[in-house]
C-alpha cells in the first residue's frame, strides 16, 4: 500500500509541474547564460586581479594589457639587446714588447742594389726607366710591423715621403719612378743635389734610438738627382771658363794687369841698373 500511494504521489507532482517547463524559454533566462562552455583546444586562466592604494600605487599585473583580450592587439618587446658592463677583474691584451740581449746590437740594413763600393749613385729626374732600390736586413730578432722609406736633402732641408707601411720581407725591394713623382708633386719638386736614403720601422720613427734586436734608423747610403738638358751643338757651344768666352770687359782687365806688370818690371830694372852705376 505504501509503495502504490508513492508512485501516486511522484505522478501528480509530475503533471504540476508539467506547464512549468513548457514556459522555461518566456520567464527564466537562457540556459547558455548561466552554464559557461568550455571550447575545444582552449583552457580558462584566472586574471589575477589587485587593488591601487593611493595615487603613489605601483602598477601591478591586473594593470597591464592581458593577452587573452582579443580586443587588444598583442605587443612584443622586440629589444633583447642587454648592455654588458666591463667588470674590474678583465683585462685588455696589448702586444708585448720583448727585450732582447744588450750585446746582440741592433738590427741593420745592407744594400744589395746598388752595391756599396760602386761609389757615388747618379740617377735622372724624369728618367722613364725607375729607380730600383735592394736590401736586406741584418742582426734582427725582432720583427718590424712595416716599413717607412724617405729621402732627405740637406740642401734644400726637406725630406721626402716615398712610402709608408711598406710590408716587411727579408729582402726588400722598392721601386720609385722619379718622372711620375716629379708630374705629381708640382708644390714640392725635386732638387739637383745630393740625398740620403732612410729606411726605418714603422712604429718608430728616424730619429728614434737603436735598441738591441730591432731595427735601427737607416742613413747609410746616399745618391745624386741632376735634370737632363736639351740636345745643344758642339759648334755653338761655348765654354763658361776658356779665354775664347771673355768679354770686352774681361780683356781690358787682362791688358791692364799685363801692363802694369811690364812697367813694374822695367822700372825695377831701371832702379837696379842705376843704383849700381853709381857704385
Amino acid at each position: 500500500m505504501k509503495g502504490t500511494r508513492s508512485l501516486g504521489q511522484f505522478l501528480t507532482v509530475a503533471l504540476a509541474l508539467a506547464p512549468l517547463a513548457s514556459a522555461w524559454p518566456e520567464w527564466l533566462p537562457d540556459i547558455d547564460a548561466l552554464v559557461v562552455r568550455q571550447n575545444d583546444g582552449t583552457t580558462s586562466e584566472a586574471t589575477p586581479t589587485a587593488t591601487r592604494v593611493g595615487d603613489d600605487a605601483t602598477p601591478t599585473e591586473s594593470d597591464q594589457p592581458s593577452s587573452t583580450d582579443a580586443s587588444k592587439p598583442a605587443t612584443t618587446n622586440l629589444n633583447t639587446g642587454k648592455v654588458s658592463t666591463p667588470t674590474g677583474n678583465e683585462t685588455t691584451t696589448r702586444p708585448t714588447h720583448s727585450t732582447f740581449n744588450a750585446m746582440d746590437g741592433a738590427g741593420g740594413v745592407a744594400m744589395i742594389t746598388p752595391a756599396r763600393t760602386a761609389g757615388t749613385t747618379l740617377y735622372r729626374i724624369g728618367d722613364p726607366t725607375p729607380i730600383t732600390w735592394v736590401w736586406n736586413y741584418t742582426s734582427l730578432q725582432g720583427t718590424p710591423t712595416a716599413i717607412d722609406v724617405l729621402v732627405s736633402c740637406s740642401t734644400a732641408t726637406e725630406t721626402w715621403t716615398l712610402t709608408q707601411n711598406m710590408t716587411f720581407e727579408p729582402t726588400a725591394t722598392f721601386t720609385w719612378d722619379t718622372l711620375k713623382y716629379s708630374e705629381s708633386a708640382v708644390a714640392s719638386p725635386l732638387l739637383v743635389a745630393q740625398y740620403t736614403l732612410l729606411i726605418y720601422d714603422s712604429d718608430s720613427s728616424v730619429s728614434a734610438t737603436a735598441e738591441a734586436g730591432y731595427l735601427a734608423p737607416f742613413s747609410g747610403f746616399q745618391f745624386g738627382l741632376y735634370t737632363a738638358r736639351p740636345y745643344q751643338d758642339l759648334g755653338e757651344w761655348k765654354c763658361a771658363t776658356c779665354s775664347g768666352a771673355m768679354g770686352d770687359v774681361d780683356r781690358q782687365a787682362l791688358r791692364f794687369a799685363i801692363s802694369m806688370s811690364i812697367i813694374t818690371i822695367l822700372s825695377f830694372t831701371w832702379y837696379v841698373t842705376g843704383f849700381a852705376a853709381l857704385l
